[in-house]
């Protein structure tokens, strides 16, 4: 349910300063042009600067630095960040619909829950496992033997948790996703496809988020291992023992084979895909559709496929764009040169 704020305390609880109304009370957000004269909106980017003075909205969430137009402001540091916390005090974070663990799981005996613990119906919870407190698992869930859930996690409907993954704390899995399910490990030998056993596991960091319909394989020989407060989108293949750092950002369609080093604060962009058996430094960013098939030195922003520092990739874009005008002025730069050519022909030939 939506809490009710006057403006002047929404902005203290958000570390602003109004410039409006303080006892106009507000009862939700929304985006700048659906805003309503109850609602508070947000700009964090300058393309929108111009929607501010035609929003409707009790207020309007900006930088402190704003110079635009506006009639009532709260000013902030980080106008996005802002927005965040008005929507934690506004809305909050879902609730489970059920306290306690159902009847209908299944839960092993020799498995551990903690305190405050929610199993609802048709999960299992496998032997030796265990499970941190206020942990909550959703429908059909399936914890295989020896994981460990931290505590304060989320598994949302249809995870699956093999056996041997480890999950930190305040980790949050959405629906339909596997953790620690084999990789794409075979020995051709003889004309044939052998599997190799995969006897490791993963390994996710505390606060790790893993969108929908995420697939991130166990290692064959020790861990594949997110990195604490990394987050994925959806639809995200993590290949075995790849190795990813703190607070990488993954965004939908991206997928990393196996054997790769991430560092830190990486970005990979929609559609991403990087190959096995190389090194990411720290605060690489990978552009959409991009296809990485080398070592990235930290730092480096690349694009395009095979990926290439996005300078050098914005100047072949360019290029390739002005190939068809270039292949005209060839052709004509050819017959030109041809028609000299004959000319130089005509006066070299012997006169009779």
């Amino acid at each position: 349910m939506t809490k009710e704020f006057k403006l002047s305390e929404l902005a203290e609880k958000i570390g602003g300063t109004l410039e409006g109304k303080p006892d106009r009370v507000v009862r939700g957000l929304a985006s700048i042009e659906a805003a309503g004269p109850d609602e508070v909106t947000f700009l964090s980017n300058v393309k929108y600067e111009r929607h501010v003075a035609e929003s409707r909205a009790a207020a309007v969430i900006v930088p402190r630095d704003y110079a635009g137009p506006g009639k009532s402001l709260i000013r902030c540091e980080d106008s996005y960040f802002a927005f965040r916390q008005a929507m934690v005090l506004m809305y909050g974070f879902r609730e489970a619909p059920m306290q306690g663990v159902d009847e209908r799981a299944s839960i092993d005996p020799s498995a551990d829950l903690g305190e405050n613990v929610t199993v609802m119906p048709f999960a299992f919870v496998g032997p030796r496992a265990k499970v941190g407190d206020h942990t909550v698992i959703y429908p059909n869930v399936y914890i295989g033997a020896d994981v460990r859930v931290g505590c304060d996690c989320e598994i949302m409907p249809s995870v699956t948790i093999y056996d041997g993954c480890v999950l930190g704390d305040r980790v949050r899995i959405h629906a339909g996703t596997s953790i620690g399910q084999d990789g794409f490990g075979y020995s051709t030998h003889e004309g044939r496809h052998h599997k190799i056993p995969e006897a490791g596991n993963v390994e996710l960091g505390d606060d790790v988020e893993i969108g929908a319909c995420c697939a991130i394989e166990r290692a064959t020989l020790g861990s594949t291992v997110i990195g604490a407060g990394t987050k994925f989108a959806d639809l995200i293949g993590i290949g075995h023992g790849t190795k990813m750092g703190k607070h990488c950002l993954m965004v939908s369609q991206s997928g990393i084979a196996g054997s790769t080093t991430v560092g830190n604060y990486c970005v990979f962009a929609a559609q991403s895909g990087i190959v096995g058996h190389i090194k990411i430094g720290d605060g690489v960013q990978v552009g959409g559709q991009s296809g990485v098939t080398n070592d990235v030195p930290p730092g480096i922003q690349v694009l395009g496929s095979p990926a290439a520092p996005i300078s050098e990739t914005r100047r072949s874009v360019v290029s390739v764009a002005k190939l068809p005008e270039m292949r005209k002025t060839l052709r004509n730069l050819l017959k030109q040169v041809q028609k000299l050519q004959a000319r130089i022909d005509e006066m070299e030939e012997p006169k009779g």
